[in-house]
């Protein structure tokens, strides 16, 4: 039997559980399916949880460039609220922090495979079977591979034949209705909105939005809007971006003069949104990471913080050698209440009168606001 862990994906999840694992002297091998550094559909928000486990793995977020936020905008058409966040996060580009976690976790003497896709993975016996396809610049090769334990960090993409099976709770809205889309600009000369250190989410009807500052001076775009909305756009960007200014002056003031950073935006579609992995005793040896044990609604901002608690979680338990049913015990009873606290509060501001009431209520209570942050962040309980 193998005793090399495969740790499949290298997003935030798999490169911080190939790092510890690594550090400890363990075999480990990770594949991602990129061949080298890439954009992904995110927020691009680090939360003080996440940034928290970022400098535990040795990793310096003002040194690679990362923009601090101290400040949030909400908008809900006309009406604004503005507060201070009850802790400092950090907003640095997914191409920029993933690279950085692959190169830290190949310095610590992990084994990293670049554009080589799981394509098959099953169990045999008391082992993992994987089937890989690794792509090349002397074509595409299979490779059979086996281990005894595998760390499942493929995001939000679906593992063939691992499809997530069971949910603990999900919000009762089609999550399969939304796309979500991002796109990178740099600001003219004549934007006079004042980004640094702040994150905006603007509200509407049909999904939201998201603002914030990156490296580099850029600003990053991230929404969620409904399938229909994006249909009746013609399922083009500049229909969408012209229906996005729309929604409110705020947002045409924000998106005035602003340059594309690409050609065209990164789009995802079908996230579970509200998904938790239910413990599973059937399958000894499987560590559910990141998007494969939770989904949490993207405003919330604690998608890159939950990746890497499970990584912490899943290397911890593992390294110990305590079994993957205890990890997803564990995994399960950290992560359900902030995703539930994210999906209910989802769910009231999808409506306008609950859009509404959250504004009036966080303008009267500023105390409930703080706490409705809290309760939505991994490890505040």
């Amino acid at each position: 039997m193998s005793d090399e862990t495969i740790i499949i994906g290298g997003g935030p999840a798999g490169a911080a559980a190939a790092i510890k694992l690594a550090k400890q002297g363990m075999p480990v091998r990770l594949l991602e399916r990129k061949l080298g550094p890439h954009h992904k559909v995110c927020g691009e928000f680090i939360s003080y949880e996440a940034a928290q486990y970022l400098d535990e793995l040795g990793l310096d977020l003002a040194a690679l460039g990362a923009e601090p936020i101290r400040h949030a905008r909400f908008y809900n058409g006309e009406s604004e609220l503005i507060f201070n966040l009850p802790f400092t996060a950090w907003s640095l580009s997914r191409c920029k922090l993933d690279s950085a976690l692959l190169e830290q976790a190949a310095s610590a003497g992990a084994k990293v495979e670049l554009g080589t896709t799981v394509r098959h993975l099953s169990r045999a016996g008391d082992e993992w079977a994987l089937l890989t396809r690794n792509r090349s610049s002397a074509g595409q090769t299979g490779t059979e591979l086996s281990a005894n334990t595998v760390f499942l960090a493929n995001g939000k993409h679906e593992l063939r034949g691992w499809k997530r099976r069971t949910c603990a709770y999900r919000h009762s809205s089609n999550h399969h209705n939304f796309i979500g889309l991002k796109m990178h600009f740099s600001p003219s000369a004549l934007q006079q909105v004042a980004w640094p250190s702040t994150v905006e989410i603007h509200l509407f009807k049909g999904g939201y939005a998201g603002l914030e500052p990156i490296e580099e001076g850029g600003i990053n775009l991230s929404f969620l809007i409904q399938q229909d909305i994006y249909k009746t756009c013609g399922g083009h960007w500049l229909g969408v971006l012209d229906w996005l200014r729309r929604t409110s002056s705020h947002m045409e003031q924000r998106l005035a003069n602003l340059v594309p950073r690409w050609d065209e935006p990164l789009a995802v579609s079908g996230v579970p949104y509200g998904y938790i992995h239910t413990p599973d005793d059937s399958i000894p040896g499987l560590f559910p990471l990141g998007d494969q044990a939770a989904v949490i609604p993207s405003f919330a901002g604690d998608g890159i913080a939950i990746a890497l608690h499970t990584a912490s979680l899943a290397t911890r338990v593992h390294a110990s050698g305590g079994d993957s049913k205890t990890y997803q015990r564990m995994a399960y009873k950290d992560l359900t209440p902030p995703v539930r606290n994210a999906e209910l509060l989802a769910s009231v501001l999808a409506h306008r009168l609950g859009r509404k009431a959250a504004f009036i209520c966080a303008r009267q209570w500023p105390v409930l606001l703080r706490a409705m942050i809290l309760r939505t962040r991994v490890g505040q309980y």
